[in-house]
């Protein structure tokens, strides 16, 4: 009998890289096939937030143009999985051309809470599953006229 060699398997085990890909993908997957059109922040972050941002935020996740119009290409941030790239530096970057749109997603319904916090001109989410093994951060900066995604980092183990 012949075996042939897959991707996902290493000398007949798991190869534990694909393995995390392929975990990767199912979450996303999850988060996407939960796509609401939901507000993420709760009633009680909705009214501590600026009324603009909130309108901002809706159109943001909404509108793929506005999106792309309102994020400071290049962006700094960390890329989903991080440890899958071992050569990743504070240089990198995203870049409008890979981009992926965000849109909202049921947050409850796959296990997941979204919670906001101001600093001056500045809109942080954490967006974090219930486990608190994973979790997703986006940075958003006002510079007097409108709102601006100036930060993202992808959904990455958290460290306890």
């Amino acid at each position: 009998m012949r075996f042939y060699s897959h991707p996902f398997m290493l000398a007949n085990h798991w190869n534990p890289r694909w393995v995390a890909r392929l975990f990767s993908v199912a979450l996303i997957m999850i988060g996407i096939m939960g796509c609401k059109d939901k507000a993420p922040a709760s009633d009680e972050q909705s009214n501590s937030l600026p009324k603009d941002f909130i309108t901002f935020y809706h159109r943001f996740l909404s509108d793929s143009i506005y999106q792309i119009e309102h994020i400071s290409f290049p962006l700094e941030g960390i890329p989903d999985n991080v440890a899958n790239y071992p050569a990743f530096d504070d240089t990198f970057r995203w870049q409008a051309a890979t981009w992926a749109m965000h849109r909202p997603f049921d947050l409850k319904a796959n296990g997941f809470t979204s919670t906001f916090k101001q600093i001056g001109p500045i809109i942080i989410e954490e967006i974090q599953h219930e486990s608190g093994q994973f979790g997703m951060l986006r940075r958003f900066s006002n510079n007097g006229e409108e709102w601006t995604l100036i930060y993202y980092a992808g959904l990455n183990p958290l460290k306890s």
